[in-house]
């Protein structure tokens, strides 16, 4: 509001709102984008069990400060407790393969053997 000459109020012709578009509406927070109001939330409790209201970073289920941020450990020869490859996921995998066809054989010998 400004003064006139005779001291009486009059309004301003500037918008002192800001222009609330559906980019920037939301439920709890005017001011958030929607686009983030309607991001999915952090799945980790607080200390006073209530959810985490931050958003989720992409592509995993919790904020950044609960985990979100980091993917982990480095895999394979770049962690530093790399001993030998017996237990890495191909490693893993090819024994499971094995394993599968020694049981078919073992299951085909089988019926074999009941002729």
């Amino acid at each position: 509001m400004s003064m006139s000459i005779t001291g009486a109020a009059k309004p301003s012709s500037r918008k002192t709102s800001r222009p609330r578009g559906p980019e920037t509406i939301s439920r709890n927070n005017p001011t958030e984008p929607l686009q983030l109001a309607s991001a999915p939330r952090c799945l980790a409790r607080t200390r006073s069990g209530t959810a985490c209201q931050s958003p989720v970073m992409r592509g995993r289920k919790r904020c950044r400060l609960h985990g979100g941020a980091s993917p982990g450990a480095p895999t394979g020869e770049a962690n530093g407790n790399y001993k030998h490859g017996m237990r890495t996921k191909a490693a893993i995998a090819e024994r499971r393969k094995l394993t599968n066809l020694a049981r078919a054989m073992r299951d085909a010998l089988a019926a074999l053997g009941d002729c």
